[in-house]
Order: C-alpha cells, then sequence, then structure tokens
C-alpha cells in the first residue's frame, strides 16, 4: 500500500510541476510577445542609407489602376512627408505589413500621405495581394530602375520623403502601424 501511495504522491507532484512550468512558459512567451510589440513602436531609423538626400521628383510611375504615367513631384509636393512603402506580392514581409499600413493609413495625420510602390513585380499576383488586404492607400508601380538609382536591394524599404521631393529618412524591413507612428513623428521633429 505504502509504494502505490509514494507513486501517487509523485506523480501528483510531477503534475504539479509539469503545469507550473507550462504557466510560465505560457506567461513569458505572451510577455515576449507583448514586449516584441513595445519595442516595435519604439524602433527608430538604422544608419544613413545611400538614398538618403536624392531627389525623388523626377522619377516617373505608373497609377497601379490605369497604369498612366505620372510623376512622383505630382504626389510629394502636396505633403508635408510622403511615406513610400516599397513592396513586390513575392515578398513575405512586404505582405504580413501590408494590413499594418493600412491600419496606418486610416489614422495618419493631415499633411502625411503614405503611398506603395510596386516593384520587380507581376501585376496579377500584385493585383491579388491588394484585394486581399483591401488596401485603402494609393499604390504606383515603378519604373525597373527605380530599386537601382535608389540603391536598394531589399524590400520592404519604405521611404520619408519631404515637400520638395528629397528622401529624408529610409527605413529597411517590415513595419507595425506602431513603429511607423513613431517613424513619422521622428521625420517631423527632425526637419
Amino acid at each position: 500500500m505504502k509504494k502505490w501511495l509514494r507513486i501517487i504522491l509523485v506523480l501528483v507532484l510531477v503534475s504539479i510541476i509539469g503545469i507550473s512550468i507550462y504557466k510560465v512558459i505560457g506567461i513569458n512567451e505572451e510577455q515576449t510577445k507583448e514586449q516584441f510589440k513595445e519595442q516595435q513602436g519604439k524602433r527608430t531609423f538604422q544608419n544613413s542609407h545611400p538614398a538618403t538626400g536624392m531627389s525623388v521628383n523626377d522619377e516617373k510611375v505608373k497609377v497601379f489602376q490605369d497604369l498612366k504615367e505620372t510623376d512622383l513631384k505630382s504626389i510629394t509636393s502636396k505633403n508635408d512627408i510622403t511615406v513610400i512603402n516599397l513592396f513586390a506580392s513575392w515578398c513575405d514581409p512586404c505582405k504580413r505589413e501590408m494590413p499594418e499600413l493600412v491600419k496606418f493609413s486610416k489614422k495618419k495625420e493631415n499633411g502625411v500621405e503614405l503611398i506603395g510602390l510596386n516593384v520587380k513585380d507581376k501585376r496579377k499576383p500584385a493585383e491579388q495581394l491588394l484585394k486581399d488586404v483591401n488596401v485603402n492607400y494609393n499604390v504606383y508601380v515603378s519604373e525597373d530602375d527605380f530599386l537601382k538609382k535608389f540603391k536598394t536591394y531589399n524590400i520592404p524599404t519604405t521611404l520619408f520623403v519631404d515637400k520638395e521631393g528629397k528622401v529624408q529618412k529610409v527605413y529597411l524591413g517590415e513595419l507595425t502601424e506602431k513603429t511607423l507612428h513613431n517613424l513619422v513623428s521622428q521625420v517631423k521633429e527632425e526637419h
């Protein structure tokens, strides 16, 4: 009888320890997710990008819907800050950040405009992505040499451009809505 009692006590003790470890891991995992979201909101620009200081005003782009040609100057001159997000439908981080950009666009400040710039992509998959995400900001298609000219080799990349068309800052990588609001504030404070 004593042997069975010991076995039962050991099983109960092991169960209690197992449940405790499981709960602690769950709590830590949730804290880690919250800490990541908080850190994302505080992220800043990396070191200077070669495109910083360049002008986008003479660049020709096409309106995504009808492929009418326009230049970026007609867009940037209307805004204090134009946020140009370079993306492609084959880019997984681009796909992940797009719903965050939609949220940002709903709450953007006056004088700030977000536009998408589709690069090195095929029309049908890009069209499907925009439809799936229900994009609520203007999207354009870049000329093939845009990435090369602005020394941008990774996407997503986001350019922060002033009213004169000058690239003030460049952000490499995936954005969250919170990070994007933070970065726009930084650009406003600095310029």
